[in-house]
């Protein structure tokens, strides 16, 4: 059995510890793969962007965790995803925006009661209520046994994505450890609207064409392309995309000019 954790706790605090605690104290058997602590503090964009990037690389039944949770004891819902090979586990509040956009779904709220006899608190749910739904998912216990179904979740998609007509504006959802810039606009989502990118402006620079891949542009050189997961990425060859444009994670986004496909 393997349980994935992905968080934005750092790892000074112990907080990764006391979640880690609870998932061996009640799965002892599972293998704990630490997939990141260093997202930004309540950056529920780049959490849902960075589980895009692994979720799909694991065996089939990995519980993939997810705590990036500003609203913690709010009105967003705890919730378990089940897609035909994985089982999610995390806040409704947007992490699982663009799984949910690929994987067909079944959802449910955690009912805290089920999986945790005392009565949780509200400021640490990532150890009280998700961390033990998780180690249970892992030993092979039923969502609907800790769990009620619901319809759907809701797609956050406004936080970075609009448009009007054929003018789209992607926001920033994260920058690699290269400092490649990742906007929210997906292949996928041109294919529901039928449209393509006819160009890509910038930070007062402008892309008429976008590129296969890196090595097609000189180094030091800027390029727009479709990353590995699909993603609208703008980077520099050999370089730093957020160093060249200076780009603000929270507030910069990119202007898509698209047309008929």
């Amino acid at each position: 059995m393997i349980i994935t954790f992905m968080s934005d706790f750092g790892t000074k605090d112990g907080y990764v510890g006391s979640v880690k605690g609870v998932l061996l104290k009640n799965a002892p058997q599972a293998a704990i793969i630490d997939i990141t602590h260093e997202i930004p503090p309540f950056d529920i964009k780049s959490a849902a962007y960075t589980l895009l990037n692994y979720y799909d690389s694991f065996p089939a039944n990995t519980v993939h965790l997810i705590v990036v949770d500003p609203g913690v004891g709010g009105e967003r819902k705890p919730v378990i995803l089940k897609t035909m090979q994985y089982y999610f586990v995390g806040p409704e509040n947007g992490v699982f925006d663009f799984i949910l956009k690929r994987e067909a779904y079944q959802a449910y709220e955690i009912k805290p009661e089920l999986v945790n006899p005392e009565v949780p608190g509200f400021t640490f749910h990532g150890r009280d209520v998700f961390a033990p739904a998780a180690a249970m998912l892992a030993k092979g216990i039923a969502p609907q046994e800790i769990a009620l179904p619901i319809d759907r979740l809701n797609i956050y998609e406004r936080q970075i994505l609009e448009r009007k007509e054929n003018i789209c504006l992607a926001r920033i959802v994260s920058i690699d450890h290269f400092g490649n810039i990742i906007f929210g606009l997906s292949k996928e989502d041109l294919k529901h609207w039928k449209k393509s990118v006819k160009s890509v402006s910038f930070k007062n620079f402008k892309f008429n064409e976008i590129s296969a891949y890196y090595a097609q542009k000189a180094a030091g050189e800027p390029l727009v392309l479709w990353n590995s997961k699909n993603m609208l990425e703008i980077a520099v060859r050999e370089g730093s995309a957020a160093e060249f444009f200076k780009a603000d994670l929270k507030e910069n986004k990119a202007v898509v000019e698209l047309e008929d496909a």
